[in-house]
């Protein structure tokens, strides 16, 4: 008779040798019916290649399941069980139906959706729920909604990321893993079985999927991997709170859910950008060359270290949600730490180009001249809302207004808020188009919403003096809740406009590109850059600003502008074999011997010299 350890490794043994020995046979059959994948921008590998090799895992996983329900062995506490297996397995036939027929002619990617959505369904009616929300039972639909949207989420996450020699199968191993010592703490060991299967199945696979793959998962395996993933993670909901619940299988599914969210918020926002036509417009379904594994390529990663660096990263994903089961008293702070780190990485690493293309379309709503009655009400409302809601805050939250409160709130608005609104209003506040506003509109919003608390302060004091402190105090409170927000109202444009920058100059330094010294920290090197933005808004210039250089020693490693003046005339040749400079751009007015200088030194390092300057140019008009 088996021990308990005997069948988990009888099982895991079971997915690998029947995946080894069947994916060669696979991969023969999709080569003789033409079933292989062809090279192409978005594919890297270098020769057509046999694909639909997700049959032999689908195959290796449920000969597994059959050993570890079947096989005379010891009873292991779980929903792993024949009646169990027979629902997973009708489930997963639809999605491998719909799999293979996508390997082999294509499908349409609604209807692919809508396999998916059957087989989601199919494995809600036998039995799998979401659980508890918030520690209440779900209603049935709320319950199947949540069970389908979670489940074809994970399927479209791994077929998404399923675009490099072993990745997808990679990430799927590292995830069960994550999954199985999860399920383990929970002391439900007989879903571990199946996980055990699985990771079996696709360390058989990846024998051959591995750089250089011989053959591929396909829309069959990556599908099915999602699926059985998915299924098994649910199983995790309904032991835990709420916050545990929920972070857990995010994390440990980390990789192919951060590349997926990325894609959908990418090609939303191209989507929305692309306006209506339909000859132009780019679909939330359209593939793109922009997913995680297609950045570091571009990078010049290798395919290995691609791969790796992936696994590495699903790796540190699943520590951290195990680390969270693990602490579970402590899980709000882990995952605080986590979500930093990851918000860290994100926006610094991972999502600058759909943080770019967002920001081109806040710039492009913000700056459209359509809607002016909307926005001329827009500032207006905005203001008085915020004067009101902090006075009213305030008077609830600080000094403990609660008898009559509505009415005392609304006899103090006259006081507190009418001024400030008052003197914004006959200004030229409401009448300035802020995408294009200069700093001296900015500095004038902040003495009026000045102006306007001061004035209230003293209607305040004449009206009740003996609670002068109350009054200041009030002031100070409705100046610090209130005024920075109106502020950054008006500033927003100009503050994506700088994200814009930054992230541009994230993107050039990714290629070939041509490494340049401004010469110049003045105001022309200002407007230098504010013309570069301009006309590189849509088409890179193929040029790396590096810095500034500036006689000025004050300057000297400040930064301005939003680049560090890194030297003078004196440290240009040391700055320009140590940066690897190719261009010097003259951005400033220069005295004859300085120029004389630079253009030496440009001679004999063999420099490329320019100049930009504004000039006004005369033109000729000819008689008519």
């Amino acid at each position: 008779m088996f021990g308990d350890l005997d069948k988990y490794i009888l099982v895991f043994l079971t997915g690998l040798v029947v995946t080894y020995l069947f994916t060669p046979l696979v991969r023969s059959l999709a080569i003789r019916f033409g079933v292989v994948d062809l090279p192409d921008a978005r594919r890297p590998h270098k020769r057509p290649t046999a694909r639909g090799g997700g049959v032999a895992v689908v195959l290796g996983v449920h000969v597994a399941c059959l050993v570890a329900v079947w096989f005379p062995c010891p009873q292991i506490a779980g929903a792993l069980d024949f009646v169990w297996w027979e629902k997973f397995a009708l489930a997963s036939l639809v999605l491998l139906a719909v799999g293979i027929v996508d390997d082999i002619r294509g499908m349409k990617p609604l209807i692919k959706l809508g396999g998916q959505v059957s087989a989601a369904l199919f494995m809600w009616f036998s039995g799998t729920h979401f659980g508890q929300l918030l520690g209440h039972d779900l209603p049935a639909p709320v319950d199947c909604v949540l069970v389908v949207v979670w489940l074809v989420a994970i399927i479209n996450a791994f077929n998404l990321i399923d675009g490099l020699d072993g990745l997808a199968a990679g990430l799927a191993i590292i995830s069960a893993v994550g999954l199985s010592g999860i399920l383990l703490m929970q002391h439900i060991p007989g879903e571990v079985l199946l996980l055990l299967g699985f990771i079996g199945a696709c360390l058989g696979f990846l024998r051959y999927n591995f750089h250089p793959a011989s053959i591929f998962l396909g829309d069959t395996g990556s599908m099915f991997i999602g699926f059985t993933l998915g299924v098994v993670s649910l199983q995790t909901f309904n032991k835990n709170t709420f916050l545990i619940s929920m972070t857990i299988p995010i994390m440990v599914l980390g990789v192919p859910i951060y590349d997926a969210l990325l894609a959908i918020w990418r090609r939303s926002v191209r989507s929305w950008m692309s306006g209506k036509n339909a000859g132009t417009r780019r679909g939330i379904m359209q593939p793109d060359v922009e997913h995680l594994h297609h950045r570091l390529i571009k990078s010049g990663f290798s395919t290995q270290r691609v791969a790796t660096s992936l696994y590495v990263l699903n790796g540190a994903l699943v520590t951290v949600g195990l680390l969270i089961m693990f602490f579970q008293s402590h899980a709000a702070g882990i995952f605080l730490i986590a979500l930093l780190a990851g918000v860290y990485v994100l926006l610094r690493q991972l999502a600058v180009i759909e943080l770019r293309e967002t920001g081109r379309a806040l710039l492009m709503g913000l700056h459209r001249p359509t809607h002016t009655t909307f926005k001329a009400l827009a500032y207006p409302v905005w203001d008085m809302a915020w004067l009101a809601g902090s006075l009213a805050l305030i008077m609830w939250g600080i000094e403990g207004q609660a008898v009559d409160f509505w009415h005392t709130w609304f006899v103090d608005l006259p006081v507190w808020v009418t001024p400030t609104f008052s003197l914004l209003a006959l200004s030229r506040t409401y009448v300035t188009y802020w995408p294009r506003a200069r700093l001296r509109d900015v500095l004038m919003v902040l003495v009026w919403l000045q102006t306007g608390i001061l004035f209230s302060l003293g209607l305040a004091l004449v009206i009740d003096p003996a609670q002068g402190a109350k009054w200041v105090l009030r002031a100070v409170l409705v100046a610090a809740m209130s005024h920075p927000v109106i502020l950054a109202s008006r500033l927003f444009y100009r503050s994506i406009e700088e994200l814009m920058l930054w992230l541009k100059r994230q993107g050039e330094a990714a290629g070939e590109i041509e490494r340049v010294l401004l010469y110049g920290a003045g105001l022309r090197a200002q407007l230098f850059l504010k013309d570069r933005a301009l006309r590189t808004s849509r088409k890179p210039d193929g040029r790396l600003i590096l810095g500034l250089v500036d006689d000025e020693k004050s300057l000297h490693f400040q930064w301005v502008y939003g680049f560090l003046v890194l030297g003078g005339l004196k440290e240009l040749p040391v700055l320009i074999e140590r940066r690897k400079v190719t261009r010097i751009i003259i951005v400033s007015e220069l005295l004859p011997e300085s120029r004389a200088a630079i253009q030496e030194i440009a001679a004999r390092t063999g420099m490329k010299l320019s100049e930009w300057q504004p000039e006004e140019q005369e033109l000729v008009l000819s008689a008519r």
